[in-house]
This record gives structure tokens, sequence and C-alpha cells, in this order.
């Protein structure tokens, strides 16, 4: 058995530094490593292919090394091309490994994968959105690797897989029909532990692939480190005035997050400050980067202008995540983060669609930085948070709710008092914060790992 040189290997298969997928890593990594792990991470270029191989990873902790785990020379036949191919005949209904092209081209990009495990003497391997077909080539190819590496190292269950976006919670146009026959079923494995955010999709998961277990990790917000004094510069940086009420909208710029939800808020929130004689004015404050789509970004812009709500949207294209394991990313990278965001903010929104979203962890984020925080009542809201007994301005909506559809005044005015109302205020940041530690705590994610990997904690 490996000893002290040992290493804890995360894989994304997002592409992305800055994501909630990679964010939910670096937390278990955090708490994993405190065994004298070394950590590595490789954020999936070579799963989704992306132009840009800058890593980004600036603002990581410096017990992160980053890696790709098929070094800088994929093997022959593996591309972009071949991979949207492989993609198609999954959504099909097709697996790859029925196609001996595609069957290879798995074997040679597991090769690579074990050589890389053996290499790093990896004890613990994580992969997070394996199942997501975004690459059958590489779901098919580490579940290859991992059966290899695991008889030669002579591991028992050494892999966290865990999911936070499967066919049914995210975009089912884009995946196929269910049962998805296409796509490689989780199986019931001596070196797999499965997981998945939330109970609602353990249910669908249990249903389509029943002869694996699934343990439910939900993510984590909550730590001391957060609660520690902020230096506030965001706004003096993007020109918000410190009178100024300022909400927090952190998410990506693309249809599926119902921006124009916000706009129409503010726009709102302003025409009720004026009816009151209130002259101060509400800034939105959106976090994500401005090119994922600009066609949506540009049509945002627009109706921004048909509002009344002129020079009052901030569009901070791309802010650091907020980690409760990253103390201070802006102070590696020069950036600002959403941590920095909320410190500052009044208010965070999460104002998004019924069915996109696999957990949602604005509301998270928020209730453990001390803000009051306003949602949608999205599919898994009431799971997520409400059962859990947190305390928020809810607008109404199901899967036919239209974005620019009309705001219940009950919403509005609910809204204008968590922003104005100091007392209501504190109550809601006391209830919230308290449900968040309860729930959301990384000593509660130690609790479920120390039961999963009971050999390396004992």
């Amino acid at each position: 058995m490996f000893k002290f040189e040992d290493s804890i290997l995360g894989i994304s298969f997002d592409g992305l530094a800055v994501s909630g997928i990679v964010n939910e890593l670096l937390s278990v990594s955090a708490l994993l490593r405190s065994r004298k792990f070394r950590v590595l991470i490789d954020l999936g270029y070579d799963i989704r292919f992306f132009k840009n191989l800058d890593s980004d990873g600036s603002f990581f902790p410096g017990w992160v090394d980053l890696i790709r785990c098929l070094g800088s020379n994929p093997p022959k036949g593996y591309s972009a091309e071949i991979v949207k191919e492989a993609r198609s005949r999954v959504i099909a209904g097709t697996t790859v490994t029925t196609a001996k092209v595609y069957d290879d081209i798995c074997h040679r990009v597991a090769e690579l994968i074990v050589a890389t495990l053996l290499r790093e003497k990896v004890r613990i391997l994580i992969v997070e959105n394996g199942t997501l077909p975004d690459n059958p080539i590489f779901t098919e190819a580490i579940y290859l690797a991992i059966s290899e590496y695991g008889t030669r190292a002579n591991l028992g269950k050494y892999v966290l897989w865990r999911d936070h976006d499967l066919m049914w919670s995210a975009e089912p146009h884009l995946f196929g029909s269910y049962p998805y026959p296409g796509v490689h079923k989780p199986q019931a494995t001596r070196h797999i532990h499965y997981a998945v955010i939330t109970d609602w999709m353990r249910t669908r998961m249990q249903a389509w692939a029943p002869s694996a277990t699934y343990s439910v990790i939900p993510n984590r917000f909550f730590s001391l480190n957060l609660q520690q004094p902020r230096h506030r510069a965001l706004r003096n940086a993007y020109g918000i005035p410190k009178d100024a009420f300022l909400i927090a909208r952190c998410t990506r710029v693309v249809p599926q997050k119902s921006i124009e939800r916000d706009l129409r808020l503010l726009h709102q929130l302003q025409l009720r400050f004026g009816a009151m004689g209130n002259r101060r004015k509400v800034f939105l404050f959106v976090t994500g980067p401005t090119s994922e789509d600009a066609a949506e970004f540009a049509r945002l812009r627009a109706l921004e202008k048909t509002l009344s709500i002129a020079g009052q949207v901030v569009w901070g294209d791309g802010l650091l995540p907020l980690n409760p394991v990253i103390l201070d990313p802006a102070s590696q990278s020069g950036r600002f983060s959403v941590r920095d965001l909320l410190a500052e903010a009044d208010l965070s929104s999460f104002l998004t669609t019924f069915d996109y979203e696999g957990f949602g962890n604005p509301p998270g984020e928020a209730m453990a930085m001390g803000v009051p925080f306003i949602s949608t009542t999205y599919e898994l809201y009431h799971e997520v948070y409400g059962s859990k007994g947190a305390i928020a301005p809810l607008l109404p909506i199901d899967r036919f709710t239209a974005a620019d559809g009309p705001m219940p005044n009950t919403f509005i005015d609910w809204t204008l008092r968590a922003l104005t109302d100091e007392e209501y205020r504190a109550q809601i940041v006391k209830r919230n914060l308290d449900v968040c530690q309860r729930f959301f705590s990384q000593d509660a994610l130690e609790q479920q790992l120390e039961q999963m990997f009971s050999d390396i904690f004992s």
C-alpha cells in the first residue's frame, strides 16, 4: 500500500477553473489532504477541448498542482471531432464501445490515464460530472482506467464519482431521450463510491441505474474563514456609489439563468424608491463572463437601455469564485472574487429558471457570507434550502413561467423590505447563517468522507 508520497487526483469534466464543480473538488481535497496527500487537479481541457488552455488557476491554494492526465500529447485519433461524433452516437442511443474505432481510442486514452495514476501514486481519485455525456470517450476510458489501476495497485474503493448535473436536471433536449440507452450507466464496482448532490437526483439515478448505490453529498459553503472582515474596495473599483443599494447576481450570462428578471426587478425597485421620494439608487452586479453567449449579452444590454436603470448594471465579466478553502484569491491574482462582491452587497439574487439548476449555489454562498438573498421557486429550491429552514423573498414560478412575465407586487414589496428594513435583515441573516452552518459546513462533509474512506481516516 502507498505511503506518504501518495496523491489525491481530481478530474473535472467542466473544462473551467472558475466553476462550482471545481469549488466542490477543492473542498473535498482540502479535507482529504490533511492525511498527508499531495493534491493534483486536471481541469478537463482534454475532455472539453477548450481552445484557451490557460488554467486560470492562479487563485488556487498553493497546495494544488494542476496536471493533465493525458500529458502534452493526446493519443492518436483522439480529437474534438471524434468526441463530437461519439457524442452524437450516444445521444442517438448507441454506446461508443460498439464501434471499433471509438473503442480503440477509449483504450488508448485509458492507457495514458493509468500511466498517470501509477506515476503519481494516486490513492484517491475524484471524478466530477463524469456521467453527463459531454465526452463519452473519456468517460469510457476512465472507467477502464479505474478498473485496471485499482487491480494493479490492490486498492478497494478508492474513487469518489460525483455527478452534479445529469440529463434530467440540466438540459434534457441535449442528451437524448430517457432512458438514455447510449450513456454509460454507473454500475456496482469494488472501486467506486457514487454520489450525487440531492435526494431528488438520487431517486432518479437509482431508477435509471439501479445496480449502483448512491450517497448524497450536498455542496458546501460555510467556513469560519468567510466570517473574517474583508477589505472593501469593489464598489470603488466599479464606480458603485457608497450609498447605493447593491444586488449581487452570481451567475453565467446565458439565457437559462433568466437575468432578464433581475433587470426588470431593478426597474421596479427603482420606481418604488422614486414613488417614496427616496433618491438612493439600486445597482445590480452580474458576475459571469460576458463572452459565453454574445447574443444573450447583447439582448440584455439592449433591454437595460429600455428600462429606467441606465448605468446601474455592472457586468463583472468573470469574478473569481467563493470557496471556503481559498482564503483570499484576489491577493494572489489581483482579481475580485464573489466573496469580495458579497462582502459589499446588500442582497444576493437567484431569479433563475425552473428546471435548469442541479443545486443552486448562490443562495448558500449568500447565507455563508451573512447576506440576505432572493430566489425563484425553482424545481430544487425547497429540497435544497426551503426545507432546511432558509428564509428569503421568493418569486413563484413553474416550468412555463417566462422571464419577462409579471412580478407579483407582494414579491417586490418583500424584496424592498429585505433591502431596507435593518431589523428584518438581521433576523434573516441570523436564521440563514444557522441553517448554513448546520447543513452546508465543511464539518458535515468531513464526516461523510470519513465514512467513505475509513481506512484513510483511521
